[in-house]
């Protein structure tokens, strides 16, 4: 389908106030801050989604996450957003829009981190909305 690429370095203050903001405990690697499991979550805000909706509400649906290594402070991150599946279905308000993503990270080249995330959006047909670039 649609996807975009972005690279992130990776900070041991943003892993610190990352963990922090969640109240997880930080922790080390051979030296080097881990990032809590949770954190390529927050990747997103770095990309510049065309194919979601700029302010129109979004509900969380679910998210999981497969590590190959731990993503540690230093890092520079090689991360592609894809949008992997699109569907709709109707709901008590109407219709539904579930859109799948796909996260990958690799770090020179080697793979750190897979993440999966459902955002919904709720209202009208969105298709006119999707990015065709």
């Amino acid at each position: 389908m649609n996807s975009i690429h972005h690279q992130i370095y990776v900070t041991a203050e943003w892993i610190s106030d990352y963990a922090h903001s969640i109240e997880a405990p930080v922790q080390t690697y051979k030296g080097n801050l881990i990032a809590p499991s949770t954190m390529p979550i927050i990747f997103w805000q770095a990309f510049d989604i065309p194919w979601l909706s700029k302010g129109e509400p979004l509900l969380h649906g679910t998210q999981k996450f497969s590590y190959q290594a731990p993503i540690t402070a230093g890092m520079t991150l090689d991360c592609e957003l894809a949008l992997t599946s699109k569907a709709q279905k109707d709901g008590r308000q109407g219709q539904l829009t579930f859109y799948t993503h796909t996260l990958v990270c690799k770090c020179e080249d080697e793979l750190i981190v897979t993440a999966e995330t459902v955002l919904i959006q709720v209202g009208e047909d969105h298709d006119e909305k999707m990015y065709n670039g």
